[in-house]
């Protein structure tokens, strides 16, 4: 079957399955970890929150037999780092429900620039002031449609699909609150983007990886690429501009080889298409970085802090990228030339 008959009819099949299945945000908020879970099971809770004086992110990866633990906090004056990817025991990272959002809690010891181990106590709230973005009922179809009509098609090629199970979404909206280092107190109220996922997540499943998110004090951008055994390359991101509907990425043109050496690249240049027919041109410039290392090693993810330019208006946000320890599975082998975008 040829690729344009293959990507419509998995349009058509894809937008039946969404109106099948629709996000449901209220389930998917109360999930909890199953006492039974595999290993390759993951409840995932992110916040990243950027603007002019400061940036911060958190992760709280739960898992059956350990946690994935990050912080992250920089200002003009300090920056701070801790994680352990492979902890357990009493956590001192924390995040819980509450009647207006989500709370987020650090209390414990944390790294500073100048190698030295500070008291940090960190506590704030997030409030969501749009939608959430579910990565797979939200998103263009078209740019799901165009990763798996890219593929040949086979019995193996269904299977695997069926195996990428999660569950993701993301809500953009403020972090109010305050931390303190070594008894000295900062306030904090900044725009912030909230992840959640859970399903499967084997680090080692993933070839690579690009995700840029970027904020400001009214808009947002999302924009991500994802390699997977079953899909060589899927692009989908949405961008809620001042006082406008949120629109979705139809396509992208960037240097793909950049993100592809296992590495972040100190700048990045990105023109997006949305569907609402507007360009943005996007250039992203790396100010700072935390690699991680999972499962032994399978898979490094680089989370850098960036500034960015967005049709000549400035954000501050994350340019994150992600490769497999066996780089020949980039794109799963193939010519970045020849992959269908």
């Amino acid at each position: 079957m040829c690729y344009i008959l293959k990507k419509s009819l998995m349009k058509k099949i894809l937008t039946k399955r969404k109106k099948k299945t629709p996000f449901d945000y209220q389930a998917s908020e109360n999930y909890v970890l199953p006492s039974d879970a595999k290993s390759d099971i993951n409840n995932s809770y992110y916040f990243s929150a950027h603007n002019e004086e400061c940036s911060f992110f958190c992760r709280l990866g739960l898992r059956i037999s350990h946690k994935e633990l990050w912080f992250f906090y920089s200002d003009k004056s300090v920056r701070l780092a801790f994680d352990d990817l492979c902890f357990n025991g009493d956590s001192p990272l924390e995040t819980h429900k509450t009647a207006n959002g989500w709370a987020v809690n650090f209390n414990g010891k944390a790294t500073d620039n100048n190698g030295k181990d500070v008291s940090v106590e960190f506590s704030a709230d997030f409030t969501a002031i749009e939608e959430p973005i579910d990565f797979f009922s939200s998103m263009a179809t078209v740019r799901t449609a165009i990763a798996m009509a890219g593929e040949k098609w086979n019995k193996k090629f269904f299977g695997e699909v069926q195996k990428n199970n999660q569950v993701h979404y993301e809500e953009f909206g403020y972090l109010q609150g305050k931390i303190k280092i070594d008894g000295v107190e900062k306030q904090v109220n900044v725009p912030c983007v909230r992840d959640h996922s859970f399903g499967m997540r084997d680090w080692d499943y993933m070839n690579n990886h690009l995700w840029l998110m970027a904020v400001n004090e009214k808009s947002q951008l999302n924009f991500s690429m994802v390699s997977y055994p079953a899909m060589s390359i899927l692009e989908v991101g949405n961008f809620k501009a001042k006082d406008k509907k949120m629109a979705f990425v139809i396509s992208a043109e960037y240097d793909r080889s950049s993100i592809s050496k296992g590495y972040a690249p100190e700048e990045l240049s990105v023109k997006l298409k949305l569907d609402d027919k507007s360009v943005l041109n996007v250039k992203a410039v790396k100010k700072d970085q935390v690699v991680y290392d999972f499962q032994n090693g399978d898979y490094r993810l680089i989370e850098g802090t960036a500034e960015f330019e967005i049709n000549g208006e400035r954000y501050h946000g994350i340019l994150e990228v992600g490769i497999n320890k066996d780089k020949t599975r980039v794109f799963n082998g193939k010519p970045i030339k020849k992959l269908k975008v």
